[in-house]
């Protein structure tokens, strides 16, 4: 979903404005409709987030919980005021997300049931403040920099996934088969599931991780990265990148290599699902590349 596209994206009370080089967006399936990322570009914000892949069978509206966080989020940007931090900005967006929640008589059930409700990452660029803001695991590139924030959650039921796996091949069950009905994705889900419980959540100690809810964002967890004056390119992506390059090509080149040699995604790059049987990938993907203004005449 991109709201705008500009030719640049600048602020004129912003020091370092920067031009869109390029922005694409995917769906793991090949049909946008089920498209849970989404881009957002504006004057004041750009933006990629990532809806979370639903873990149960609810619609709001026909689109799942991942998909309408996506929506909301892009929409509230819009109307974001241009000077917001960052706890004030995913405040903002937290409110808008429990109004719908509440227009949809859904507030008390979200309340006891996490996993019933919207819920998305992002990594937001600020141009008036000259920084990038992340709530969950969206990915950056600074330059050549990497910021890739992981959860640890993650890192556990990728590591289930992958043993449970390798255990089904032993049995001899076929890559083939496995990626018609992945058994390692099926042992994991209820981890996955419940893990819900652990988002915004600084009780459930080291498994505590951090996305847009509805629900408060702790302060402390909003990671907010200053935008150095030199800095020439910025790059935004969902985790659909196992890899992040400075250019989209270079980026899809790295995916396709690691989804040729291992389309389930359980030795080199170790994730809680694999390429499904008709698809095209295994999660969805987006990706915005930001030039400087000042050095926008050629890549």
């Amino acid at each position: 979903m991109v709201d705008k596209q500009p030719e640049n994206v600048e602020d004129t009370m912003s020091a370092q404005p920067f031009v869109l080089e390029e922005q694409y967006i995917a769906s793991k399936t090949g049909d946008m409709a089920t498209c849970e990322d989404a881009i957002y570009i504006g004057p004041h914000f750009v933006a990629v987030i990532d809806g979370a892949t639903s873990k149960i069978e609810r619609r709001w509206h026909g689109e799942t919980g991942g998909k309408m966080a996506a929506k909301i989020i892009a929409q509230t940007l819009e109307h974001m005021p241009y000077d917001a931090s960052s706890e004030q900005a995913i405040e903002i967006i937290t409110a808008a997300i429990q109004r719908f929640y509440v227009e949809h008589d859904a507030l008390e059930q979200v309340t006891a049931e996490p996993v019933q409700r919207l819920i998305a990452s992002a990594v937001i660029v600020s141009m008036f403040r000259g920084e990038v803001w992340f709530v969950g695991d969206c990915q950056c590139l600074l330059d050549d920099v990497h910021i890739n924030p992981r959860k640890q959650v993650d890192m556990i039921t990728a590591e289930a996934r992958a043993m449970y796996l390798e255990s089904e091949l032993l049995r001899g069950v076929t890559l083939e088969e496995l990626q018609q009905h992945d058994t390692g994705r099926a042992f994991i889900m209820p981890l996955l599931t419940r893990q819900s419980m652990f988002q915004n959540n600084p009780s459930a100690g080291i498994y505590d991780y951090t996305v847009i809810d509805g629900f408060p964002v702790p302060v402390e967890a909003i990671q907010v990265y200053h935008i150095p004056e030199e800095t020439q390119t910025i790059v935004l992506a969902s985790d659909g990148y196992p890899v992040l390059k400075p250019t989209l090509s270079e980026s899809e080149e790295a995916l396709e290599a690691i989804l040729q040699e291992d389309p389930l995604l359980f030795r080199e790059y170790k994730s809680t699902k694999g390429v499904q049987a008709g698809n095209i990938s295994f999660d969805d993907r987006a990706y915005v590349r930001l030039r400087s203004a000042t050095n926008a005449s050629g890549i």
